[in-house]
């Protein structure tokens, strides 16, 4: 369940999303949820027509099952059984490779929501009814309510008229403290101060609620808080997830980060906002080439072990949804079964997509920028010609093996390396002398110019993660998804649903002009989509529920005219997103308190009408920047800079939307606390109340150092004045009475027990390099690594190290060193007893001559060896005695030489039986760890207490 679980997450999904709905009518059933039905069409029929239909449809049914249309919920049930290989029958498909874990799991959770099986309804634009979202664009006018007083703007008009429809009432403002603390949460993403709030209830003027909505919306606090709603939709992360052995940073994610930033500051309209995300490379951009940092929201989404046709889907797919909020990547393998979207016109896109290369621009400003290009061109000339001397020179070598007059020695060298590869620097070395001697001279000068360009380069500017146009792609439609199957041609232009059928082909690759397609005034989709956003920012739930689905399976709008209003004026108002911010924090819909009766719930149970404010809890980036504001800790120095670590260790004290982004290994705790998979684009964060989320609070270092901060910032003359500090500096306003008898009762009483923060801890894994003696086949070095570093166990700072070469150990496996040092993952046994071993040693790839692998007992020697050379071996012992203390070493070397020799081989230790006990070395894999924390004494208790409140965890 905990892998179906990470499995739907990583598809932008939750498992409580996929239960299925229950119907208030018991005569039918409940339809899916619109979950169930992406996870469906997206994930689960396209494996089935892939790997299921050849065995399984009409005409071929074996074993009476067919898959070309709907099964029952038992069939579903044994469907998944087979696809696992369990039951004790063949695995299915047979004389097929399994099917990869995540298309199990989805097919798991779709059997688990009940197995829905969507029919295909005549789709609107081909004689169904028109959908909702197509329909044109105008500005209603407010309607007339009866309790006219209330309204203070358009607004409210469309929300009281449908409350009176219902016969309710809307409930009352909130008071002042909670109006300017859901304000500034919703703006700036922290909290006001208790000055703030005096300053504002003190004032009262006319015009004092506009001026702090002014004042909020100026704040250079906004663009972070924006930026960071943004980065949901755009799936922003700082790492590529799983690559394998690549390089799987991003470098440069966060120039997007700070353009994202930036922009919202400066309130850009909203169109160009989204054209330069799309086509900033295509657009006049003068001297400040910043703007290029934009093409960020394309380009740094996963790299799916470099699947062109899977990156291409993906930035398809937050294009679509995060801007149109159209399911458009449903049309990959066939046309959409609900929307007005043709395979034709999802293939059109791919081949816009297409067109494109990524590159990596510079885009500080000129007098950096030049310095450092003009320094760079030098060295790459130097380094260009030294590479093609030395690659000319082994190119001479190896005709004189051929003619048979080179020495052992020299051929033997030859012989450590392809013909494509250059010499390493050994290997150099030992062909230096058989260069020509006017080579060799040039060879020298090239090197010592290379290194005086290191040691002289200018100041490093800012690069961006972009795109350039490349020559256009003609599109073609791949038949049920398949590349290697061309099907129609798929001109490169919008979607046909929303720019007609009869539209042109695009002249070019075609972004620039896709991006003017979507911020075209008659785009119905652009500005109800963005509206919906920013009023679900607002409320906690969007008028149309599924913020990044208009079509037929997402939810139709509770408030259409109201939408309708809200996009019309936002584009009156020249696209501006804080204009329209501040005309709904200045409604009285959104001034009423989340408080209200009883019956007022039993009407609306979840607030569909708007008749209350929804009460919310901080989310994760809130939460975290206020724990370090309430300890007076948070640095607000600057704008932007480079991702740091948000959690661990030297943890940084900015603002949590400078959070480093591990996409393939988010930390627990962003899990923990509802953060949005980086791995699609989210169109809201799933909201959950699970123990882990108290226990964050309770027991993580991050929040016993704010407690202990912010006990110490407590000042007063006793007891009681220090209670009070800490109450203005919270919550903005003093205890009340019996809050502060209660603190007094407890902090005056005996301190019988200092609290114990407990961190878990093991010792069981080390990582280090050494040799093995072959002739007693046992450890004789084990050197531990000394440096954690972008998720690896290394020697030193930087790879290739100066002294050891590429030993590394990470989560999935490693790269051995030079013969003499052999990379070590070691398991120190916890216990007595009879353990197994299983797992892979997998040397990927067409090159280099492979690794070896051997399991060396502390007291029996080798137990087991074996070779990979661009294949996989399974790496299994059945019975292995140890005791406790006993190490089982887990060796790899690299054979003759260390060229290419990165490997997979995370090996699984278990102890079975009734006690079973398992050790997994990719689970069980991480940094060394953290020292034992210092207790809390009593008032650091006490004010871990308070930042544990409800007054403190919600906005209201």
């Amino acid at each position: 369940m905990q892998r179906l679980a990470a499995t739907l997450a990583a598809l932008g999904l939750a498992a409580s999303a996929l239960l299925p709905a229950v119907s208030q009518d018991k005569a039918k059933p409940a339809p899916p949820r619109p979950e169930v039905i992406q996870l469906f069409e997206t994930h689960v029929r396209p494996t089935f027509v892939a790997s299921c239909l050849a065995c399984h449809s009409k005409g071929n049914a074996l074993g009476g099952l067919r898959l070309d249309g709907p099964v029952t919920l038992v069939q579903a049930a044994e469907i998944v059984k087979r696809v696992k290989g369990e039951g004790g029958k063949p695995r299915m498909p047979q004389a097929m490779a399994a099917l990869a874990p995540e298309k199990i799991a989805a097919m798991e959770g779709w059997a688990k929501a009940g197995a829905p099986w969507p029919s295909s309804p005549v789709i609107g634009g081909r004689g169904g009814l028109p959908l909702w979202s197509l329909e044109p664009l105008k500005k209603p006018t407010p309607p007339v309510t009866v309790l006219k007083s209330w309204s203070r703007s358009g607004i409210d008009s469309f929300v009281l008229a449908r409350l009176e429809a219902a016969k309710q009432k809307p409930v009352a403002y909130a008071d002042r403290r909670t109006l300017l603390r859901r304000a500034s949460y919703e703006l700036t993403g922290l909290p006001p101060s208790a000055e703030d709030v005096n300053v504002f209830i003190a004032d009262k003027s006319s015009d004092a609620w506009p001026k702090v909505i002014d004042k909020l919306l100026a704040s250079p606090r906004y663009g972070e808080r924006m930026a960071r709603f943004w980065m949901d939709i755009a799936r922003y992360a700082d790492t590529k997830g799983y690559v394998f052995v690549d390089d799987r940073n991003y470098y440069h994610a966060y120039t997007y980060r700070d353009w994202l930033i930036q922009a919202f500051n400066d309130d850009m309209p909203y169109d160009q906002f989204l054209r330069y995300q799309l086509a900033a490379d295509r657009m006049e951009l003068g001297e400040d080439r910043r703007h290029l940092s934009a093409l960020g929201y394309l380009t740094l989404g996963r790299r799916f072990i470099n699947n062109i046709h899977d990156i291409l889907d993906d930035r398809i797919d937050v294009t679509m949804r995060g801007m149109q909020a159209m399911t458009v990547a449903c049309a990959r393998c066939h046309d959409h079964k609900f929307d007005p979207i043709p395979t034709k016109d999802y293939y059109g896109l791919y081949a816009i997509f297409a067109s494109s290369n990524e590159n990596q621009p510079v885009i500080s400003k000129k007098e950096i920028r030049e310095p450092y290009e003009k320094h760079d061109a030098l060295f790459q000339t130097a380094k260009n010609e030294r590479e093609e001397l030395i690659r000319s020179e082994v190119r001479r070598l190896r005709e004189t093996v051929k003619a048979s007059t080179a020495t052992p020695e020299l051929q033997k060298v030859l012989q450590g390396f392809r013909e494509n590869e250059q010499p390493n620097d050994k290997q150099r070395g030992e062909l230096l002398p058989s260069f020509e001697a006017a080579k060799r001279e040039r060879l020298a000068a090239l090197d010592k110019s290379l290194e005086e360009l290191k040691k002289t380069y200018p100041p490093t500017p800012e690069f961006a993660h972009a795109m350039t146009e490349a020559a256009p792609r003609p599109g073609v439609v791949f038949k049920r998804g398949n590349p290697g199957s061309p099907g129609d041609p798929a001109p490169r232009h919008f979607l046909s649903c929303v720019a007609g059928e009869t539209q042109t082909e695009f002249p070019t690759g075609g972004r620039l002009e896709l991006a003017n397609a979507i911020t075209d005034k008659n785009n119905p989709l652009t500005a109800r989509v963005i509206a919906n956003r920013i009023w679900g920012l607002h409320f906690g739930t969007g008028i149309v529920r599924t913020p990044s689905d208009f079509g037929r399976q997402g939810e139709k709008p509770t408030h259409p005219e109201l939408l309708d209003w809200l996009a019309a004026t936002l584009v009156e108002d020249s696209w501006s997103l804080k204009k329209l911010q501040r005309r709904i924090l200045l409604s009285a819909t959104w001034m009423q308190s989340s408080d209200a009766s009883e019956a007022t719930f039993v009407k609306d149970p979840e607030n569909r009408l708007y008749g209350r404010q929804n009460r919310r809890r901080l989310e994760l980036e809130p939460l975290r920047d206020s724990l370090l504001l309430a300890s007076g800790t948070l640095d607000m120095g600057k704008l932007g800079g480079k991702s740091e670590e948000l959690w661990t260790g030297a943890y940084t004290k900015r603002r949590a939307v400078y959070g480093f982004i591990e996409r393939q290994n988010l930390p627990a705790i962003f899990k923990t606390l509802d953060f949005a998979t980086p791995d699609v684009s989210s169109p809201q964060r799933f909201k959950t109340i699970v123990p882990q989320q108290a226990l964050f609070l309770m027991n993580s270092p991050l929040a016993a150092d704010q407690a202990r901060a912010l006990a110490k910032g407590a000042t007063g003359k006793d007891e009681a004045e220090k209670v009070t500090a800490l109450y203005r500096k919270l919550f903005e306003r003093p205890p009340t009475k019996d809050e502060l008898n209660l603190a007094l009762s407890y902090l005056i009483a005996p301190d019988k027990a200092a609290l114990k923060l407990e961190t878990q801890s093991s010792a069981t894994w080390r990582y280090g390099w050494g040799l093995v003696d072959d002739a007693t086949g046992r450890t004789t070095a084990f050197n531990e690594f000394k440096v954690f570093a972008d998720a690896q166990w290394r020697a030193g700072d930087k790879l290739p190290d100066p002294t050891h070469g590429w030993p590394f150990l990470s989560r999935e496996g490693g790269h051995p060193g030079n013969p003499q040092h052999l990379v070590i993952r070691r398991w120190v046994s916890p216990l007595e007893g009879t353990v197994k071993i299983s797992g892979s040693l997998n040397h990927p790839g067409t090159v280099g001559d492979g690794v070896r692998g051997r399991v060396v007992h502390s007291r029996s020697g080798v137990l087991g060896e074996w070779v990979a050379q661009n294949s996989k071996a399974e790496t299994k012992l059945t019975a292995v005695e140890v005791k406790r203390g006993d190490t089982l070493d887990f060796v790899v070397d690299c054979r003759t030489n260390e060229n290419t020799d990165a490997f997979a081989w995370a090996p699984m230790v278990v102890l079975p039986g009734a006690k079973k006990q398992a050790w997994a070395a990719d689970k069980d894999f991480g940094g060394p760890p953290p020292a034992p924390p210092t207790p809390l004494s009593k008032w650091e208790r006490y004010a871990q207490a308070l930042l544990m409140t409800n007054e403190f965890l919600y906005v209201d």
